[in-house]
């Protein structure tokens, strides 16, 4: 028996051409996560889950996946409630990701406007080197997937060039609001715990390695 929610929609007050959208919106929000405002080609994407939000928050929910809106920055983003949907990264992409987000919490504090900050590659490197406690160097085709990665799924926009050249240490990246979604920290003493959870694991990677 397949899932009917007609009712619900129709309740909603989507219209017949709305209702055909709802599975490709749907599947693309999956898809990427984030739906960001401010991006041209999620923006129409971005507005249909507005209009019609409580229909999507409805469907998702009986699917297990929460919809979750960022107010100030304007970006949706979807989030499972079981294990079975969520990605897994590796402890380098991970890093990163706490990297973006120190650096993120940083710069924002000193713009005076709603702009989301700006760093370059050789900031962001040096960071690496320096949020891991340790010269902890990737290699160059490690930095790249790594931040191809991050830039697929939204939380990173290249300001230099249509393509990531990790190779140019004043290469600009404009970090985004959904990093701070990625990993929700409320205080700096929740940004430590991270930072020793992490150490910790890279220690132990290095242990085993040594053996």
């Amino acid at each position: 028996m397949s899932l009917d929610f007609s009712p619900l929609l129709s309740s909603a007050g989507l219209t017949e051409k709305a209702r055909r959208e709802v599975p490709r919106v749907t599947n693309r929000l999956l898809g990427q996560t984030f739906l960001h405002q401010d991006i041209e080609a999620d923006k129409d994407d971005y507005y249909f889950i507005h209009r019609h939000r409580y229909a999507f928050e409805s469907m998702l929910k009986f699917s297990g996946f929460n919809l979750l809106h960022d107010d100030y920055h304007r970006i949706f983003q979807v989030v499972s409630e079981y294990s079975y949907s969520r990605t897994r990264y590796k402890l380098d992409q991970t890093l990163m990701i706490v990297v973006l987000r120190k650096l993120y919490e940083e710069r924002v504090e000193h713009l005076s406007l709603a702009n989301d900050p700006v760093v370059t590659i050789g900031e962001l490197r040096e960071e690496y080197r320096t949020i891991t406690g340790k010269e902890r160097v990737l290699g160059i085709t490690q930095y790249k997937t790594i931040l191809n990665r991050l830039k697929a799924m939204g939380l990173i926009e290249l300001l230099d060039g249509r393509t990531i050249d990790v190779r140019d240490g004043d290469a600009r990246l404009r970090l985004r609001g959904s990093v701070r979604m990625i990993l929700p920290i409320q205080s700096a003493d929740e940004m430590e715990a991270w930072l020793r959870k992490y150490r910790k694991v890279e220690d132990n990677e290095e242990d085993e390695n040594t053996e």
